[in-house]
């Protein structure tokens, strides 16, 4: 007994001051970061893996070792002396000699603020890992939005005029865009920053269908999701330069490190581009569509102790291209069809300007509690954006245009969550945002008649016409909360609910007028996610979407002073299929879309003795139904099979528009397809990675891109004709080296991203925007 006694005594002690060390780090490849790596506390089951970015955490007792694991990669095993660890996996070709086929990798995504697989979302999802990005050479959302099915973009009139389609429902120029723009974990509210160059990056997720639940107002078709790279422990390095037709200089640097080990870290990474242009303008003799872009950010994280790490962010962007150079008739006619391609010219006298500044920072402080994560994100973001070119669009010089589009935006937003395990039944989420945004537009004109030059020839002075001049103000407050509830091992409900409260006032020094409203919104949204199999999961959801209304410039024959908010009833249904070891992945969805007050455009040009008068209207009642199948076959080690096919029907229910022409006619435009929806995409591509020898490595994917039939107006006379773009890319990695070689429509198909007919302009003829020719260019990168 006395023995046991002194036993006890002896144990005890120990086990209450075997203390826990927390220990976190990142785990990389010569590619890049590693995600799903086991990361192990030896001797015990206690462990964990690596997400998209290669991170881990984990606690261990002190002393341990950790031990680190991947199929085709040596393991190795670290003795925890402090809590920061980064690991560089080497790769076992022994190993890789006897690996079979091995199927997709679980992709871990922050879609719904939260570390989960793809696969077990309840939402159409599509990501684009770090690998997928350097594969398939994406730089900004045009390099991979036409490669997600019922997804749309386009670019026009100049830098930062972006247009986003999902689902049927479309951004209106001058609009907020139908999706939230996430980047690392902060809404971007500016729609001029949309297509930003992206460098840097670990994970892109686009995820479809009403997401204001989490990412508030104008997520109204759902929300891009843009992770960038963390700061590390360990030195690491990389550098890219590119060359391509038209003169194109491409370059981008990253840098990492600690500043303080494994207390505080640093991240700077930049891109520069620099092009002559691929089109021509006939009259001028060059090409129009010019481009410098120079993108720099920083970073710097400080571990402020075990519980709490504070990161500071920023970034400037500084743009100049070439702006409003549209195509019009070359045969002497005012009308012409979207695809009479051999009658269409860029024939202006004028050398368009555009040129786009950006100013973003964001201090970000996480709080890991036992329980609870707190997070704080405080954000400024400011943007300039400028357009000087041609508004007659013909050789003469009658008419110029110029055209200012600024925003200024202070966000704060607090979010609390839970810390759960696997077996956790609940997760949830609560929290409170404030945003002030200050988006000003003022557009200019001037024109040159002739009236007093012989005879009525423009005489060289161009003379001002009416300024269009106003600043419209949006300060929101909302509250919402999310919550996941495992009701049982294969039925799980989550439920959402967002409240919004938008001031919108207007400060219009064109008309003297400081109109105002209060908007409000609840937007609830309810899923249900079935796992019917260990490979099948089946959910539906519904959501409410919100985007906000706001003010014109003005009054005129086709929209009024002000334009609604504009709201959607959201119905999915959807299955997720992942069978023969991961190797085939199959997801499909369908959907129903209720719209109220559907927003669209309307650009009266030249009206008003000359003015561009460009606003907003109404239509009562839409509708959009549609499905959408995204495929991967691994059919070996070598070789991956991708197909995606989306189908959008979006019509409107009950609407009128006024054409600005004649008499000022007014149109039942009931039961019409909406504009600037693509009836169908696709895409079909083919990628491949292999070992060429011991110390060259190869990647490489082909992918032919369609995009259907698009209605440009409401009245639905001017349409264009499907398309397809094939684009290529091959990398060939040496070690530390990484040759690329890249083409885009490589076939020169000749296709428009953006048309206006005349009878909605009041313009002098139809124009269109030319979509790009071919082009094709070399990349060298080096990581050191």
């Amino acid at each position: 007994m006395f023995r046991a006694i002194i036993l006890i005594l002896l144990i005890v002690p120990s086990a209450m001051f075997a203390q826990q060390t927390e220990v976190s780090g990142n785990v990389t490849a010569s590619e890049g970061p590693l995600l799903g790596v086991s990361v192990v506390e030896k001797g015990s089951t206690n462990g964990t893996t690596t997400d998209y970015k290669g991170n881990y955490a984990i606690s261990v007792r002190n002393g341990a070792t950790l031990v680190f694991s991947y199929l085709g990669y040596k393991t190795q095993e670290v003795a925890v002396t402090g809590n920061t660890i980064d690991v560089t996996m080497e790769e076992d070709a022994s190993q890789l000699d006897e690996v079979v086929v091995k199927g997709f990798e679980n992709v871990v995504g922050q879609a719904r603020r939260r570390a989960e697989s793809v696969q077990s979302i309840p939402e159409s999802v599509v990501t684009f890992t770090a690998k997928d990005i350097e594969t398939k050479g994406i730089s900004n959302v045009q390099t991979f939005a036409d490669q997600i099915p019922n997804v749309n973009f386009t670019t026009s009139q100049n830098v930062g005029n972006n247009f986003i389609t999902v689902r049927g429902i479309s951004q209106i120029r001058n609009g907020d865009a139908p999706i939230a723009f996430v980047i690392d974990g902060v809404t971007l509210p500016d729609a001029n920053l949309l297509n930003q160059e992206l460098f840097d990056v670990a994970l892109i997720e686009v995820v479809k269908g009403p997401q204001g639940a989490l990412y508030g107002k104008n997520a109204i078709a759902g929300a891009i999701n843009i992770v960038t790279n963390e700061p590390t422990n360990t030195f690491r390095n990389k550098f890219q330069v590119g060359y391509g037709n038209g003169n194109l200089l491409q370059a981008q640097l990253s840098s990492t490190g600690p500043l303080v080990k494994d207390k505080l870290f640093y991240r700077i990474s930049g891109s520069y581009k620099k092009g002559d242009g691929l089109l021509n303008n006939e009259t001028l003799n060059n090409s129009p569509d010019f481009i410098e872009d120079l993108s720099l950010r920083a970073q710097i994280k400080a571990n402020l102790s075990s519980k709490v790490s504070a990161t500071l962010t920023g970034q400037i962007i500084d743009t100049e291209a070439g702006a409003v150079y549209y195509a019009s008739p070359t045969n002497g006619s005012a009308k012409i069809a979207p695809d009479d391609y051999d009658n269409l010219g860029i024939v202006a006298d004028q050398r368009g300007v555009g040129t786009l500044k950006g100013t973003y920072g964001n201090l970000k402080v996480d709080f890991n509690l036992d329980k609870v994560k707190v997070t704080s994100l405080t954000t400024y973001n400011e943007g300039k954006r400028n357009a000087f070119g041609d508004l007659d669009f013909t050789p003469a010089d009658v008419l110029r245009q110029d055209q200012d589009s600024d925003t200024k935006t202070f966000n704060q937003e607090i979010r609390l969550g839970s810390v759960t395990d696997a077996d956790s039944k609940i997760n949830w989420d609560l929290g409170a945002f404030y945003q002030n945004l200050d988006k000003t537009l003022i557009t200019r004109a001037s024109a040159d008649f002739g009236f007093f030059g012989p005879p009525f020839e423009p005489t060289g002075t161009q003379s001002p016409l009416a300024v269009g001049d106003f600043t419209n103000t949006y300060k929101t407050f909302a509250v919402f909360g999310f919550m996941d509830f495992k009701v049982s091992d294969k039925l799980t409900l989550s439920a959402g609910l967002r409240y919004d409260s938008d001031n919108i006032s207007q400060d219009n020094r064109s008309e003297g007028t400081k109109p105002s409203r209060v908007d409000t919104q609840l937007q609830p949204k309810v899923s249900l996610a079935f796992q019917a199999t260990d490979n099948m999961l089946m959910y539906a959801n519904y959501g409410k979407g919100y985007r906000t209304g706001g003010f014109n410039q003005g009054q005129t024959v086709r929209y009024d002073t002000s334009f609604n908010a504009e709201t959607t009833d959201n119905y999915e249904i959807g299955i997720k299929n992942s069978y023969w070891d991961n190797r085939f992945i199959l997801n499909v969805s369908g959907y129903y879309i209720d719209f109220t007050d559907q927003q669209l455009y309307a650009l009266v040009l030249n009206g008003g003795a000359g003015q561009i008068l460009i606003g907003n209207f109404n239509v009562a009642e839409s509708l959009s139904v549609g499905f959408e199948a995204d495929m991967r076959i691994r059919a070996s080690n070598w070789l991956d099979i991708l197909a995606s096919y989306g189908v959008s029907k979006s019509r409107i229910e009950n609407g009128t528009s006024t054409v600005s022409t004649g008499a000022n006619e007014t149109i039942d435009v009931s039961g019409n397809a909406t504009p600037l929806v693509p009836q169908d995409s696709y895409s079909l591509g083919l990628e491949s990675r292999f070992d060429i020898s011991d110390k060259i490595a190869f990647n490489g994917n082909v992918n032919l891109e369609g995009t259907g039939e698009m209605y440009w107006h409401e009245d639905n006379a001017a349409v264009s004709p499907r398309y397809s773009l094939l684009n290529a890319r091959a990398n060939f990695t040496f070690e530390k080296f990484t040759i690329g070689l890249w083409g885009t429509n490589l076939t020169d198909t000749q296709y428009i991203t953006e048309f206006f007919d005349q009878t909605f302009s009041n313009g002098g003829s139809d124009l269109a925007w030319l979509g790009q020719p071919s082009a094709y260019g070399a990349t060298l990168t080096y990581r050191f």
